[in-house]
């Protein structure tokens, strides 16, 4: 029997995280992305396998975290969904038929969904342990929780995905997509939210090659967009809003090199002293002090709307630079102290045949690293 505090499947977990994790590249995934019967059936087995020694890792490093952690109630709700997936997928019987895999794939679709508020909850819940225990630092349990994260996600989208292809993609990826479209529909999402917290809201200007096109994951794209969007929209509406005449605008740089699609977004939003540049991509960092956080302004409408969903909850900036470069791209600041901030973030082409889909990622280092030693744990 586990222990008192322990969950009822731990020594489950425990002999699962210590089996050997099959990796995979985006180029092998791409290339077995099909929508055949056999193809479904092939996918659905080999996730069958891989999902619960996988999360059985996570939760094995999750139930090794302080007691003060495991116990704050975001923390705990995470690791609550991330039992219920565990177990479930872990439960379900072989798959034999197309009805088992059907069965399967929407029990998988189901977690998926159920799994959405995790980084949030995760963040709010970081802040609260941070608040009462400063020197409890989790950055690189969150770094290997987001990257396996990344991961798995990409396989159960990729793999929900196959049953229903669509034109311009192969799974998850997406053939010549456009990072002008991208980054224009956020922005308008993003100064819509402004106008509605500050009643003001600068430009976005957008300039370079506008034209330009690259293989690539929209969901990671948005994501990354809307972070350093979010972050120079909201730096330059809170320095100039106040001051009279016309607010700077922000301005979006596209260019397109032979292995990168380098996007610029430069705002006008006082920059960020050297002292603290550091501190912004470490996990749980924000500029939002406790009144913005408590807060809430009304809109023209009459509706609440929370400072704190421009702000963010101090994830933003560590987690762009984990996506970027999950497949070789990265992301840097230039901020010039008094004047503004210049972010670039790089984005490599997902095409097969090349670096960026077939050599390994960062979840793949990460779960070699964890092979070896469930390796040297084994009995």
């Amino acid at each position: 029997m586990a222990s008192p505090g322990l969950p009822r499947c731990f020594h489950r977990i425990q002999s699962l995280a210590k089996q050997q994790s099959h990796t995979i590249t985006l180029g092998q995934l791409m290339r077995t992305t099909n929508s055949d019967r056999q193809s479904l059936i092939r996918q659905g087995r080999w996730l069958q396998h891989a999902l619960p020694i996988r999360y059985a890792r996570r939760l094995d490093e999750f139930l090794q975290l302080p007691h003060v952690v495991v116990h704050n109630r975001h923390f705990y709700q995470v690791l609550q969904i991330y039992l219920e997936t565990f177990e479930v997928v872990s439960d379900f019987p072989a798959i034999l038929t197309r009805g088992d895999e059907d069965q399967f794939c929407r029990l998988v679709h189901e977690q998926l969904e159920k799994q959405g508020p995790v980084a949030r909850l995760l963040a709010e819940g970081y802040r609260e342990v941070r608040d009462d225990y400063p020197h409890i630092r989790l950055d690189d349990f969150l770094d290997h929780f987001f990257t396996a994260r990344v991961s798995t996600r990409i396989l159960t989208e990729n793999y929900i995905l196959m049953r229903a292809p669509r034109d311009g993609f192969t799974g998850v990826v997406q053939h010549e997509l456009s990072p002008l479209e991208v980054t224009s529909d956020i922005s308008q999402q993003i100064l819509r939210l402004t106008k509605g917290i500050y009643g003001v809201a600068p430009e976005v200007e957008f300039r370079g090659n506008l034209g330009c096109t690259l293989d690539y994951i929209p969901r990671h794209l948005s994501f990354m967009a809307q972070e350093l969007l979010k972050n120079a929209v909201r730096a330059t509406t809170e320095r100039h809003r106040k001051a009279a005449g016309h607010i700077p605008s922000v301005v979006v740089d596209i260019q397109k090199g032979d292995v990168h699609v380098i996007i610029k977004i430069s705002d006008q939003g006082g920059g960020m002293p050297k002292r603290i540049q550091q501190e912004a991509w470490e996990y749980g960092w924000s500029t939002a002090n406790d009144d913005q956080e408590n807060s809430d302004d009304m809109d023209p409408y009459g509706c609440a709307v929370p400072k704190k969903e421009l702000a963010g909850f101090g994830f933003g900036l560590p987690l762009t630079r984990l996506h970027a470069q999950y497949f070789g791209g990265d992301v840097f600041m230039q901020a010039l102290p008094g004047h503004g901030t210049d972010m670039y973030l790089l984005l490599n082409h997902l095409k097969e045949g090349t670096a960026s889909t077939e050599e390994e990622d960062p979840s793949t280092a990460l779960t070699q690293n964890e092979n070896l030693r469930g390796s040297a744990n084994a009995p």
